[in-house]
């Protein structure tokens, strides 16, 4: 697994309970497994594969592979989702922010919003945005960058729901305020609209 987390993670503080380490067994006979080699053969990935039609068949394989790598792996937490107005989608330190939005906004009853959270960004839950997407006639994006993930997005929903995007670049954080204001305005606009609150 690969990790991608936030800069903010860096300079978080927050109570944590540190248990026992795990133990494991250093000598595993797992290919993948990177460290000691004692007890199993060495394991070269290469993609060099120079006779006819070599590389073709192990290419083929990898697409088998990661085909049931997105069949299995998919994460993803749903939060209100059901009855929303607005549903965002959001992974990391903005989807914290926009659980929170979730909750504040419907203490207001100011809009009914919901939540897609990834937890795998690869493979991307693009099923369960795509089927958002057909029911619901607004989505936004919030995400702490320029909108990569607004683009996988898009390409789930594939035209059925207004795509917009709320996005906060060079360590801006949004906040629940700023997401509320957006999903609305995203609501009433019928039309798919960026912002970019630090930008004047």
């Amino acid at each position: 697994a690969m990790i991608l987390g936030d800069g903010i993670l860096g300079q978080m503080m927050e109570p944590v309970v540190l248990r026992d380490p795990a133990t494991y067994d250093a000598t595993t006979k797992n290919g993948w497994a990177l460290g000691n080699s004692e007890g199993r053969d060495r394991h070269m990935i290469t993609s060099v594969r120079l006779a006819p039609g070599t590389l073709e068949t192990h290419n083929l394989n990898l697409l088998k592979k990661y085909d049931k790598i997105e069949e299995e792996e998919v994460r993803y937490e749903l939060t209100a989702v059901d009855d929303a107005d607005v549903v965002m989608v959001a992974y990391g330190t903005a989807a914290r922010v926009a659980k929170s939005a979730v909750s504040m906004a419907r203490e207001s009853r100011e809009i009914k919003l919901g939540l897609v959270r990834p937890i795998t960004l690869w493979p991307f839950p693009g099923k369960v945005v795509s089927d958002i997407g057909r029911d619901k006639q607004t989505v936004l994006v919030v995400e702490m960058s320029l909108g990569q993930m607004y683009e996988d997005v898009l390409l789930s929903v594939c035209g059925g729901a207004q795509v917009s995007l709320l996005g906060r670049t060079g360590g801006g954080v949004p906040t629940e305020q700023e997401i509320i204001e957006t999903a609305k305005k995203a609501k009433a606009s019928g039309k798919p609209i960026k912002v970019f609150p630090g930008v004047s």
